[in-house]
């Protein structure tokens, strides 16, 4: 399924430190297109000032490593190999675009839950 300009189907559970409380965060997309509620492309258009992380590609990337985990984790196709990828594509304000592919390497004998991306 595809979507503009919407919530992903997920709902995020954050805390900034330790002493703060829980919070839920629904994360929005510009576009994403779902397999079975489980986004499997994002994009999203820089809105914010030019930087060199601007904060639209920060929060892309911020969503796109939680679905990789979480898919890895707890859903079973993909739980024995860890092997979902993500793609995402940001578009900045020159309208350039940029494409990462984010995944889990499985590296024997670690538990390594980061989140690697590749252009």
């Amino acid at each position: 399924m595809a979507c503009r300009n919407k919530r992903l189907p997920i709902t995020l559970v954050v805390r900034r430190g330790e002493d703060e409380e829980t919070r839920k965060y629904k994360p929005r997309s510009d576009f994403h297109i779902s397999h079975s509620s489980l986004p499997r492309l994002l994009v999203e258009v820089n809105s914010t000032p030019p930087a060199y992380w601007p904060m639209d590609l920060v929060r892309m990337l911020t969503t796109g490593a939680f679905i990789v985990r979480f898919a890895n984790h707890f859903l079973s196709a993909f739980c024995q190999e860890k092997n979902f990828v993500l793609c995402a594509i940001f578009i900045w304000d020159n309208g350039q675009a940029t494409r990462f592919t984010l995944f889990q390497q499985q590296i024997q004998n670690q538990n390594d839950e980061a989140v690697c991306y590749a252009l």
